[in-house]
């Protein structure tokens, strides 16, 4: 990237003309903003989540395979422009200062600058965009499961980490493991060579484990975009696996403590996720990706998910199976993943963890809906449902039937029985909906 007519010429006029256009609409909002507030404090501009306006450009950028993000564009932008509108040096801190919010740049432009004409400036910053990229692993930490390591058939055990690794080389897709052991030592002198020493302490608190991360090469914003969304599909896949395939269920028992996902952060920059509690007032594709992985089986009781020799082979037929929902999250911004792919992975993981039996059959039916009811529409949707089951997977009606069955008592009568073939149901109506969203993804 040279320059803002070497960009234009990549991503043509339109496109680059609605990234300028919402940066000349930031910097009209930040400009109305009082410098101080009622208390006579200096106030500080944050602008809005810009990205839910440039979804169509993260689906561009990511087909000329830009590695950069739109928001990459969008923050050079606004920081030039607010920088020439601002009268002061404390003004444009003030007035841009919350930008960093788009900004994983972090630029501030000197404001011996202050004479340099915009095309100049924002030519000056685009320039050093293409050195800003490099190769990075977003980590988010998990919690909330149990391995025993129990082996089977007289085998070796195999560890977590030894089992996702392999799982991941089969699947072809760049995640990576990291539960706590020895190993971490070693992985962390690769990463940070010539210390003066090495221990466990300081190798747990470069890679938190237990935690995932999904590696990727473009500029900071890109990959934090990028990766949480092969994270998010990630986690979500690992709940509803668990649930299809548990090794062990712990009624009534619970060391579950409900508490807000931290966010993920990169691998070596010494930094610690901290709590959001504000992730359910998000679309499911915006959310940040969530390693909590309990469950709950519909007793009205939480449990762990556990992860050892009796569960990672289903774990890794449910991955394989449903690999086709990996090849579509190649472009994370593709209508398919924003409107199909992520929202019914969230719905079903949502079923997964809700204690409420009756309230997962609804979500299934929910989701179900979702795949196949269009927009809009809010009457007669279970016959959108049954022509599209007759024309994806007609075998499976039988299944559906069961399910709405199931769902009108649920809602006409409030209650279903909490018994092993109500759970058999929900199990099976997960797992024949991840069958129908592959199909569908393969139409």
């Amino acid at each position: 990237m040279h320059s803002a007519d070497d960009l234009k010429k990549i991503i043509g006029d339109i496109v680059f003309n609605k990234i300028n256009l919402e940066a000349e609409n930031e910097v009209a909002s930040a400009m109305k903003m009082p410098l101080l507030d009622e208390w006579k404090k200096k106030k500080y501009y944050h602008p809005e989540n810009v990205v839910v306006k440039l979804l169509d450009e993260c689906f561009i950028f990511e087909e000329k395979d830009l590695k950069i993000s739109p928001l990459d564009i969008f923050n050079i932008l606004f920081t030039c422009k607010i920088f020439l509108a601002s009268k002061t040096e404390d003004e444009y801190h003030q007035r841009a200062g919350g930008a960093y919010f788009h900004d994983e740049y972090r630029f501030t432009i000197p404001w011996k600058d202050k004479g340099v004409p915009f095309d100049d400036l924002c030519n000056q910053y685009l320039t050093r965009l293409d050195d800003l990229k490099k190769e990075r692993v977003l980590l988010t930490q998990i919690s909330s499961f149990k391995n025993i390591g129990i082996p089977l058939s007289g085998s070796e055990t195999r560890t977590p980490q030894t089992f996702f690794i392999d799982l991941f080389k089969k699947i072809s897709i760049p995640y990576l493991p990291f539960f706590d052991g020895d190993h971490l030592i070693e992985l962390h002198k690769e990463i940070e060579p010539n210390l003066s020493s090495y221990d466990i302490g300081k190798a747990k608190y470069l890679f938190q484990p237990p935690s995932f991360g999904y590696k990727t090469f473009g500029s900071e914003m890109y990959c934090r975009l990028y990766s949480s969304a092969w994270l998010r599909v990630f986690f979500n896949m690992l709940r509803i696996s668990g649930f299809i395939y548990p090794g062990q269920i712990d009624f009534g028992q619970s060391n579950v403590s409900i508490i807000a996902p931290t966010s993920s952060v990169f691998l070596g920059t010494h930094t610690w996720g901290g709590y959001s509690w504000d992730e359910d007032k998000k679309e499911p594709w915006s959310k940040i990706p969530d390693g909590c992985l309990f469950l709950s089986f519909g007793y009205r009781g939480l449990s762990e998910m556990w992860i050892d020799e009796r569960t990672f082979g289903g774990i890794e037929k449910f991955f394989i199976e449903n690999k086709k929902i990996f090849q579509c999250l190649r472009n994370p911004w593709s209508k398919r993943n924003l409107y199909d792919v992520m929202p019914t992975l969230d719905i079903l993981s949502s079923a997964t963890q809700i204690p409420d039996t009756g309230a997962k059959v609804l979500q299934i039916y929910c989701c179900l809906e979702h795949l196949f009811v269009p927009k809009n529409i809010v009457k007669d949707n279970k016959k959108y449902i049954v022509g599209a089951i007759n024309a994806l997977k007609p075998e499976l009606l039988n299944w559906f039937n069961e399910l709405y069955q199931l769902r009108c008592m649920y809602a006409h009568k409030g209650f279903v029985l909490r018994d092993e073939k109500t759970r058999s149901l929900i199990t099976t109506s997960i797992q024949n909906t991840m069958i129908l969203l592959v199909a569908k993804l393969k139409n």
